[in-house]
């Protein structure tokens, strides 16, 4: 039985796609593996954004953010004996007395790096190549992942394992809320088109507000501009759109309820290594647009109206038809959305785990 070391510091950060990767999958190795699975992080700290999961002990590690990556984490994981490290953020240390596995989400920066700045795009490409070889196996979240490390990484196909994130289907769920309520909390007018994930380049957030604008819908975004750039909120605002609302960042515990109030729920990305949020909104029994780019349309399936996120028309008519959905899109979401679950994310994960160790 292999001894497990998993890098947790993402535990205490706002929940977002890749943090919840971490904090479902900290929860659910620890679980069921109490004995062998030790999660990592950062030493308490009051500008936290997030208190860890009650049920995930956390072994803490008192250093800087790059001495606790590179030399306190080491020489934890070589005092500890683990067999395997697993980082699910895509980064790995300099070093490590044991095999070493990686989960990459994304691509980003490989796939278009004007997404990015010059020496930001440079730092998570060489960062993401390193760590995609020097693991002894990697997980990709996709096949679409899988196969832009096969072709932007130059990976060996052998060493790469497709493990699908989940859904927490104990909280998404479909639930009768009051919508109107809902929408009033947001000032967003009812019923409206919910987007939820953090206002990046990939989100395509312009095209969603100018579709929108061709229908009587309220249109919510969830999430936040973390970089400071886009320009949705300020076109709004210039064009007196009021009927579109941006929440910035809303606690994980809120959620559930903000899908099932939704009429739509809209993610059309130029590209996704994943995306959690539609399965999400799935799993709620929220009609879903998203777009035809990256791994969404090997998530998505039938169960999402897939477009072109370029052809704004389209968009907009997908959003009608999804709005006056008659119970087929809702169905075949709740159908999509139960193929995936923590628990056998979790499950595959331990086995590679298991292979890591059987390749020694």
């Amino acid at each position: 039985m292999p001894r497990v070391g998993f890098d947790g510091r993402d535990l205490l950060r706002k929940r977002t796609g890749v943090v919840n990767n971490t904090v479902q999958l900290a929860r659910e190795l620890s679980a069921t593996h109490p004995s062998e699975v030790i999660v990592y992080a950062d030493a308490p700290r009051e500008s936290a954004d997030e208190q860890p999961p009650t049920n995930v002990p956390l072994h803490r590690l008192k250093a800087p953010p790059l001495a606790w990556k590179h030399l306190a984490l080491p020489l934890a994981l070589a005092r500890d004996r683990r067999d395997v490290f697993h980082s699910p953020t895509g980064t790995l240390p300099l070093w490590a007395p044991c095999r070493q596995v990686v989960t990459v989400h994304d691509l980003f920066a490989a796939i278009e790096p004007s997404w990015f700045t010059p020496r930001r795009a440079w730092q998570l490409r060489t960062t993401q190549r390193r760590a995609a070889h020097a693991a002894g196996r990697v997980i990709a979240v996709s096949e679409c992942t899988r196969r832009d490390l096969i072709e932007r990484f130059e990976v060996p196909p052998s060493r790469i394992s497709v493990v699908h994130n989940g859904v927490d289907h104990a909280r998404f769920r479909p639930a009768e809320v009051d919508a109107e309520a809902v929408a009033r909390r947001f000032g967003v007018r009812h019923p409206f088109i919910l987007c939820v994930g953090s206002l990046m380049p990939w989100r395509n957030a312009p095209r969603l507000l100018r579709a929108a604008a061709r229908l009587e819908l309220g249109l919510l975004f969830v999430g936040r501009d973390i970089w400071g750039t886009d320009p949705t909120q300020r076109m709004a605002g210039e064009r007196g759109w009021d009927w579109a609302r941006f929440a910035g960042y809303v606690p994980d515990a809120d959620l559930p309820e903000v899908y099932a109030a939704a009429r739509v729920f809209a993610y059309p990305s130029l590209y996704e290594g994943f995306g959690i949020p539609p399965i999400e909104a799935m799993a709620c029994g929220t009609p879903v647009v998203a777009s035809r780019a990256g791994a969404l349309p090997e998530v998505l399936g039938d169960a999402a109206l897939l477009v072109d996120p370029l052809d704004e028309g389209a968009l907009a008519d997908a959003l009608r038809d999804a709005a006056d959905d008659q119970g087929v899109l809702r169905r075949r979401g709740l159908e999509r959305a139960a193929r995936y679950s923590w628990q056998r994310a979790a499950a595959e994960t331990w086995q590679v785990y298991e292979e890591v160790m059987d390749a020694r």
